[in-house]
Order: C-alpha cells, then structure tokens, then sequence
C-alpha cells in the first residue's frame, strides 16, 4: 500500500492530486505548524496579466504559533465576493466553466470559520471530478507523538498499513531521512510529474496555477487524463490538447 501526505492546501496545483492519484492513501497534515505567505491560504489563478494570487485572508495577529487545523478565516473581510468576482472576470468565457460555477458560487456564499474546512472542501470535489478513489485521512485523527518529520511518516505509514511512502520531488530529499525509512521497512520513493502544456486563456500556457485552471478550460475528462493517463481514453484528445 503506498501512502503520500501534504498540507490541505487552498485549491492545489496539478501536481498535488498527481501525488494523491498515485497513493492508496493521503493524509492530509492539518495538524502541522501554519506558515504564513504559502499554499495554504492562497493559490495562483491566470489573468490577462499574468498569474494572480487568490488569497484568503487568515487571522494570524497574536495568535502565536498555529496548527493548521487551528487557523481561522478572517470574516471581517469581504474575500469571497472577490475571488468569486476575479474568478468570473477570468474565466467566464472558458469552456467548461459554466459546469462548475454553480459549485464555485455556493462555496463563496457559505460563511466558513475554519481555513482547514474550506480547503478539505475544494480538495475532495477537485479530487472527485479529477476521478481520484484515493483515501483521504487528516493526520490530527491519528495518535502519533513523534517529533521528526521523518519519524512522523514512517508512523503514519504502519498506522495506516502502508509499505511504501511517495514524496514529492521537490524539498523533500532535504529533511527526509533515506536510512531510516530503509530500517523501517518502508520503501520511499518520489513522484515525478511533468507540467502538461494546455489551452489556457490569454495566450500560452502558464505553469503553477489552481487545478481549477485546468478545469475551466480543458474540462475533467482531460483533467483526468493529465493526472492518471493509463486510466482515460480520450477520442477527441487531439483537439482539446
């Protein structure tokens, strides 16, 4: 069984359900140190300038450190009547838009708390419409006291009954101890992905942005496709690319 884990970031990149595709099951860290100016709270959208942060405004003064799961939303501030109108402005005119807005607009009308709840939100439906059966666990349901982050991993692979740990290719390698996965029995590997070139508004394609990106304009069927390949059979695949 192979498990993989990330933060529950706000509305992801391809890649993040690229990992998730590929595991039996991910943990989603909410339990973890919140760091400011991260994916966590904010994502990057395409305009006709370039890429656009989509950022939800979080309560951070004199809250000290925080986990997570711990963060709220700062509700004095008017973000999802912005979001929704930047998302509307840019994307309107996009093929498959008009499939998702309803979803889009009635996660901007709820009155969230917790960063935590809106992000699991966006990542189950996007993981859904992505055709990804991959089990989600967030990692404050599960009873570990390790400290290293290495030895935390290795803890929530024998919870859960996995063998074999996929990280992404990124930092990991930096923090990640080799040695002790191998005596742990656990096999750890890292994900490749490759950044697909698609149709984009406004020119060529930019990489890096939301998932919702390549949503709104290619569709899930050829979302689909990008993150799991062996898995789709695309018959018009030659005029959607």
């Amino acid at each position: 069984m192979i498990l993989a884990a990330h933060q529950p970031n706000f509305m992801p990149w391809i890649g993040y359900f690229h990992k998730m595709s590929r595991a039996d099951k991910f943990v989603l860290a909410d339990d973890v140190q919140y760091t400011t100016q991260s994916f966590i709270n904010r994502t990057r959208i395409k305009t006709a300038h370039e890429k656009q942060w989509l950022t939800v405004p979080v309560l951070t003064k004199k809250q000290g450190c925080q986990k997570i799961n711990e963060v709220r939303i700062d509700t004095s501030r008017n973000w999802q009547k912005k979001h929704w109108k930047t998302l509307v402005v840019n994307y309107s005119s996009a093929p498959y838009f008009d499939q998702y807005a309803d979803f889009f607009e009635q996660i901007y009308q709820q009155e969230w708390q917790f960063l935590v709840d809106l992000n699991v939100a966006l990542i189950d439906f996007l993981r859904q419409e992505l055709a990804i059966t991959t089990s989600l666990f967030p990692s404050s349901q599960i009873a570990l006291d390790l400290t290293s982050s290495t030895e935390r991993i290795i803890g929530l692979a024998k919870e859960l009954g996995c063998d074999e740990y996929l990280s992404g290719s990124g930092g990991s390698q930096d923090y990640l101890d080799e040695k002790q996965f191998q005596e742990a029995g656990i096999c750890l590997k890292y994900n490749q992905f490759q950044h697909p070139v698609y149709t984009q508004q406004f020119g060529n394609c930019v990489s890096g942005l939301s998932v919702i990106d390549l949503l709104f304009n290619q569709g899930a069927e050829v979302g689909q496709y990008y993150i799991n390949p062996s898995h789709v059979v695309l018959e018009s695949l030659d005029w959607q690319l």
